[in-house]
């Protein structure tokens, strides 16, 4: 009788067998799947850069093989944008409430500024929760669990990284403060129309919940935030 412990032998080594050895091929083949218009990275890009709205219906409820997972393109546009930032030795910051000025020395604000600036991609995704519970308040007809929001927002954040890099790239090319200033605001209009797109194209409204959303969601990070800091200060 043949153990239990030598069957699973048996079939991971069959497993293995299939499995081809990574070299140069293999690799340049995972690249060209990556930056593939049809399916990857880049097709995502494109969807979502002209109808992110569609896109993202698409995802959630017919075709998801063609598409970055979600919370990975967050991630991975987030990394880029932060080598863009670092490569350019640009300052930029995101919500870091250690540039408030009146917190200055009055909370451990610094450790929480630092760690959203160095974790770009987690840190709006964890704003991200704050923006979705107000998309759900704002938008509850629709039904869409928080899950299903978050994928959305993961979505839209992550694009507008790419945006915003690409934005800056320019302006380090032509030496211009004015392309990047018009970076930041194309930044905020994109996710503004990229949420309102998902919910309804051609309805006013969906636009207007929309900027209420972000901006409590924001609003509500920041506060959080701020309350992190002023108990960090008595540990």
């Amino acid at each position: 009788m043949i153990k239990e412990s030598e069957l699973d032998k048996e079939e991971k080594n069959k497993v293995n067998s299939k499995l081809k050895r990574i070299d140069g091929h293999y690799i340049s083949q995972e690249i060209k799947h990556l930056l593939n218009f049809e399916k990857g990275f880049l097709f995502t890009v494109k969807s979502l850069l002209l109808k992110p709205g569609k896109t993202i219906r698409s995802f959630l409820f017919e075709e998801r093989e063609k598409y970055v997972k979600p919370i990975l393109f967050l991630i991975f546009t987030s990394v880029i944008f932060t080598l863009v930032l670092d490569s350019l030795g640009a300052n930029y910051s995101f919500f870091n409430i250690d540039r408030i000025e009146p917190l200055k020395g009055k909370l451990r604000s610094k450790e929480i500024g630092n760690w959203t600036n160095s974790h770009l991609g987690y840190a709006q995704l964890i704003m991200g929760v704050f923006v979705g519970l107000w998309i759900k308040i704002f938008f509850k007809k629709f039904n869409y669990n928080i899950y299903e929001i978050l994928i959305l927002l993961s979505f839209v954040f992550g694009q507008a990284f790419f945006i915003f890099g690409f934005f800056l790239l320019m302006a380090f090319m032509f030496k211009s403060p004015i392309i990047a200033m018009a970076g930041s605001l194309v930044y905020f209009v994109y996710i503004i129309w990229a949420i309102g797109q998902f919910f309804g194209e051609n309805k006013i409204i969906n636009y207007i919940k929309s900027i209420l959303s972000y901006a409590l969601g924001n609003a509500t990070y920041l506060i959080v935030l701020i309350l992190i800091a002023y108990l960090l200060k008595f540990i």
